[in-house]
């Protein structure tokens, strides 16, 4: 009779491992799902970060664009010569207006060292003032490269 109690022992004991290993697993996996979360949580937070600004730029670039196209309509109507228009234009919107290439252009600074960039072709004819050429965001900031580190340029050099 004494091996029969014994032998319940061993059992109940190798319950208690398996339940105890279960238990461990999902406190990993809950550890580990929680971790994921706070990832994805700050991923969705600097994306909406990066939207915002990219959107407030863009807010700031339409008004820019309708400030451009009111003194375009109002310079080009006034004078019939393309050549005297082009200079009161150029007189007006002053640095902005690349009179070689008959574009005008903005950098519109945003976050993390980017910036927007518009660049309207003018037009003249079939009742058009300006063309959008590109309208991009691009990396503005100024960044200097680290050249410290010795590495190997691949010449035999002994």
């Amino acid at each position: 009779m004494a091996r029969e109690s014994g032998g319940g022992k061993v059992n109940i004991g190798a319950a208690s491992l398996v339940l105890i290993f279960i238990v461990l697993c999902l406190a990993t996996f809950g550890l580990l799902s929680l971790s994921s979360a706070k990832g994805d949580l700050s991923l969705a937070e600097r994306q909406a970060e990066a939207v915002g600004a990219y959107y407030e730029a863009d807010s700031k670039g339409q008004e820019w664009v309708r400030q451009v196209d009111a003194v375009l309509q109002e310079e080009m109507g006034h004078s019939d010569d393309s050549s005297s228009a082009s200079d009161s234009v150029k007189a007006r919107l002053g640095d902005i207006y690349h009179q070689e290439e008959g574009m005008v252009v903005a950098d519109i600074p945003m976050e993390r060292g980017q910036s927007l960039r518009i660049e309207l072709t003018l037009v003249c004819g079939e009742g058009m003032r300006y063309q959008i050429h590109s309208w991009y965001v691009y990396d503005s900031g100024q960044y200097e490269i680290d050249n410290s580190m010795p590495v190997w340029d691949g010449s035999s050099g002994a």
